[in-house]
Formats: structure tokens, C-alpha cells, sequence
């Protein structure tokens, strides 16, 4: 999935990355998925970026993401 959506992430990332070279780093999320494939939360759990409003974008274009719908209860 996150391969699919490489390209939009990318995108947010470097349009920062003109405002700051020296923006580096990893980030850590946590998602939470439904049985329909779509993403009902995704937080930041941990990021090296120091950059909130990129780290929101990032965030915020993951909870657009479909997984594909499975045959699974939901869990936290």
C-alpha cells in the first residue's frame, strides 16, 4: 500500500524539503485499519523530522489510504 502511495508522500516531503534542506529523518506511525480497508486513525508515534506540519501532512494522506476490504474483525 504504502509503495502505491510512494509517490504522494514523496511529493509532500520534498516540497518541504525546498523550505529546509536539512530535513532528514524517519517517521513512525501507527494505523489503525477497519475490515473495509479504510484507515479510521493514523498518529504519529515517533519522528525524526522536527517538522509537526509536515509530520501532520504525512498523516493526514495515510488516513486516505484503502487497504482493500478482508475478512477480519476489527482490533485495536
Amino acid at each position: 500500500m504504502f509503495d502505491r502511495n510512494k509517490s504522494a508522500i514523496y511529493s509532500l516531503y520534498n516540497r518541504e524539503l525546498r523550505k529546509d534542506p536539512t530535513l532528514q529523518g524517519k517517521v513512525v506511525l501507527k494505523i489503525t485499519i477497519a475490515p473495509t480497508g479504510k484507515v479510521l486513525a493514523c498518529k504519529v508515534v515517533s519522528s525524526e523530522l522536527r517538522a509537526q506540519e509536515l509530520e501532520s501532512k504525512i498523516a493526514a494522506r495515510v488516513m486516505l489510504f484503502d487497504f482493500g476490504a478482508k475478512d477480519v474483525d476489527t482490533t485495536i
